[in-house]
């Protein structure tokens, strides 16, 4: 055997016996407190508290522990009838021993059958299943076997009679008892929700001084009797703000305060017409009836607060898995989410390149647990499955991408909730449904990388093989020219001519923007600063647009602050500016175009604006990116690379570019670039590729 097992069985062996001597003592105690509320003729308590704690005792205990725990209520209650002098023979006594083991045996044994494992009382289903197995039917073969006990070894005033009064008094103490060790668990005090906890006591406070003023006055008459009603306000106090915790302890103290001051012959249930053991018996139903009120209560209360705590997991796990589209990175950090609010144990299995699974992501794993799918994976699900056994219970979810499954999501808890199929297989699928989505996301972007890299590859390839030809074309134009000029043909043939040398300029710009979108993708775009004068600059690229201008129908006005010397890439900006003005003729034509350049605190302005057809709201961001048009291709044509290659060089500068516009009234497009300063002999110069 593995020493760390052994370990486990030696500490779980020491930790039985204990909580057997300490459910024996607390037995005998309780024991001996219920006993004196032993009314003769019955020869039971009107409130047996034992049977309470040893069914919560059992059900916080594994079935391995059982046997300790029942022998030592056996031995705590013969111990017990002995020491107060019972008058029944051994036998006797050894038989309503037996019947005290047996009433939590058959409780806890068809509460973890038939409700689950794990008992918090969170549920409603839970609260039903206390009620009925714990306080109705496994005080049947207590009442039964303690009754005929006390039948064949004296001679009772009715069988019946004390049947019935045992009956009530172990479902009462199961009902008023087990709800508080069940809720008081350490998981509940958490030492950082002090606030919690001083509310807790105020609480408790405020409901002890509430019992004692309602149950407290020694002849209640009239509206002062009325005032047990108000009772019922602490307990929803409790079971609204704290949960099944807070109903179970309010409730506990106003019985406590409530049965304390009707022994002293005090409040509203000592007033009545009745013997001491009606006046109990009828405050002890009252009781009942209002512990289970409250905890009802709570179990909605906490099924409302697990329904928003589960979609705020849901929120997170999609704030997780969206944070990136590397599913290896979010899909681990989703499995911690999980565990251990929903579960005692993630994973994901995902389908590889080799075809095998590989599991992906884990939280809260071990080989135990993975042991509990053997059988189950692989191979794939096709549906959601949950299954238990006697370690806990176990949900397979498919993750389903374009048709196929792809992968597996695997939620183990080692409880049992048998009424919670529906809402677990419910969770795991929103879970698997999100995860599935990250799956197709990742594959989206996979593909859609490759399908830019091919593209730029293309481009690259493409514009370098264009660029042969127009090299050598435009050489044959440029004799063209100058044939021409020594045949001296007519000036029409000029115009031709000239007209082809235009666009085969242009085709040259386009190749060459084609080319610069491949060294930016690659971070090759490289600058070479020299000492620019901007008004030159500008006036050059203005007086290089002045035919295109003319044949547009606009007219060109400009204003520059002179002296302006910038340290820029000449080239570069020169490009920018081309850029602007041409879309600026392109969308503005036939209304004038105004460029003004101007400086302020080591920057250079430079406006371009246009009074043509303007930009919808929803497009001044998205013109910036590459291959992307405001406007219908069809109309304007282009690539969609102008504005792109303008922001890159702007950006690479340490500048920017932005537009001001409104449908309908014109763009202002506005490069703010530094004007920069002469290096230092020896400094060296970066030329920094924009992202």
């Amino acid at each position: 055997m593995e020493p760390s097992k052994t370990a486990h069985r030696a500490s779980f062996r020491n930790e039985t016996w204990l909580r057997a001597l300490g459910l024996g003592v607390a037995f005998f105690v309780t024991g001996w407190f219920s006993n004196q509320f032993v009314f003769p003729p019955h020869p039971s308590a009107v409130l047996w508290l034992p049977s309470g704690l040893a069914l919560a005792l059992l059900l916080r205990t594994r079935p391995r522990g059982w046997p300790a725990l029942t022998a030592a209520i056996f031995l705590a209650e013969l111990v017990s009838v002995h020491l107060q002098d019972f008058p029944i023979p051994l036998w006797a006594s050894s038989l309503w021993g037996l019947a005290n083991c047996l009433r939590p045996l058959v409780g806890a044994w068809l509460i973890r059958r038939f409700v689950g494992t794990d008992i918090r009382l969170t549920r409603r289903w839970e609260i039903a299943g206390l009620l009925l197995f714990g306080g109705l039917v496994s005080p049947l073969v207590s009442a039964t076997l303690g009754s005929l006990g006390y039948t064949f070894s004296h001679e009772p005033a009715s069988f019946w009679a004390d049947w019935v009064n045992w009956w009530l008094s172990d479902g009462l103490g199961t009902i008023l008892v087990a709800p508080l060790l069940l809720t008081w668990t350490p998981s509940t005090f958490r030492p950082r929700r002090v606030h919690r906890h001083v509310e807790f006591g105020v609480m408790l406070a405020l409901t002890a001084v509430g019992a004692l003023v309602i149950f407290g006055h020694p002849a209640p008459e009239g509206l002062r009797a009325s005032l047990v009603y108000v009772s019922f306000s602490f307990i929803l106090w409790g079971a609204l703000r704290m949960g099944p915790l807070g109903a179970a302890s309010t409730s506990v103290v106003v019985a406590s305060v409530a049965l304390w001051q009707t022994l002293l012959g005090r409040g509203p249930f000592a007033a009545l017409a009745a013997s001491l053991p009606e006046k109990v018996f009828t405050l002890q139903v009252f009781l009942a009836i209002l512990g289970l009120t409250a905890l009802s209560l709570a179990a909605v209360v906490s099924e409302r607060w697990r329904t928003e705590e589960l979609h705020q997991l849901l929120v997170e796990t999609g704030t997780a898995l969206a944070a990136s589209l590397d599913v290896r990175e979010t899909f681990p950090r989703v499995a911690d989410l999980v565990v251990p609010r929903t579960c005692s144990g993630c994973a994901v299995w995902l389908v590889g390149e080799n075809g095998l699974l590989e599991r992906v992501a884990q939280a809260g794993w071990s080989s135990e647990r993975e042991a509990r799918l053997r059988g189950y994976l692989p191979p794939l699900p096709t549906t959601a499955r949950r299954w238990g056994n006697r370690e806990g219970t176990v949900i397979l979810a498919p993750l389903w991408v374009r048709g196929t499954v792809q992968g597996a999501l695997v939620l183990m808890s080692d409880e049992r909730a048998h009424c919670a199929e529906v809402s677990e297989l419910s969770l795991a699928g929103e879970l698997a449904y999100r995860c599935s989505m990250a799956l197709e996301s990742a594959r989206l972007y996979a593909e859609a990388q490759q399908a830019i890299e091919a593209r730029n590859e293309f481009i690259a390839i493409a514009a370098h093989e264009l660029r042969t030809p127009l090299t050598a074309l435009t050489l044959r134009m440029h004799s063209l020219h100058a044939l021409l000029r020594r045949e001296r043909a007519s000036e029409a043939a000029r115009e031709k001519v000239h007209a082809t040398s235009r666009q085969l300029e242009r085709l040259s710009q386009l190749v060459e923007r084609l080319l610069d979108v491949g060294r930016i993708t690659t971070g090759r775009l490289e600058l070479h600063r020299e000492a620019v004068d901007v008004s030159g600059l500008v006036e050059q690229v203005l007086d290089a647009f002045d035919e295109e201008a003319t044949r547009a129908g606009s007219a060109l006005r400009w204003e520059a602050e002179p002296g302006l010397i910038a340290w820029w890439d000449r080239g570069r900006i020169e490009q920018a500016l081309i850029n602007l003005l041409t879309n600026a003729l392109k969308f503005g034509a036939g209304h004038p175009i105004e460029l003004h350049v101007s400086a302020k605190e080591g920057m250079a302005r430079i406006a371009v604006r246009d009074h043509g057809i303007g930009i919808p709201p929803e497009a001044l961001e998205r013109i910036f990116e590459r291959f992307e048009r405001a406007v219908s291709s069809r109309r304007y044509g282009g690539l969609g690379l102008g504005l792109f290659l303008t922001r890159q060089v702007a950006e690479s500068h340490g500048g920017s570019i932005h537009v001001e516009s409104r449908p309908g009234e014109g763009s202002t497009f506005v490069l703010q670039l530094p004007l920069g300063r002469q290096p230092v002999a020896g400094e060296a110069v970066e030329h920094p590729a924009p992202a």
